[in-house]
């Protein structure tokens, strides 16, 4: 049995001249904007981090999937 839904995303990454290279104040920043739209945990399908090399140093972005309309299957 197939079973599909359609999934929802976000992108964040720090500003390039406040702190790019921190990632705690990313994940901060990304767990407040959750809480922000109402995400429920249970809702969340994937949420990636990536680092880009620059010359100044790394620079954090992450992206959360998530599906509000997911409803996990509990039966097995």
């Amino acid at each position: 049995m197939n079973q599909s839904w359609a999934a929802r995303h976000f992108s964040l990454s720090n500003p390039e001249h406040d702190r790019p290279a921190d990632l705690a104040y990313l994940l901060r920043r990304m767990a407040d904007h959750i809480d922000e739209l109402g995400v429920d945990p249970m809702e969340i399908l994937d949420l990636t981090v990536h680092q880009e090399i620059t010359a100044d140093g790394p620079w954090w972005s992450a992206t959360l999937y998530y599906s509000p309309d997911h409803s996990p299957d509990t039966t097995g």
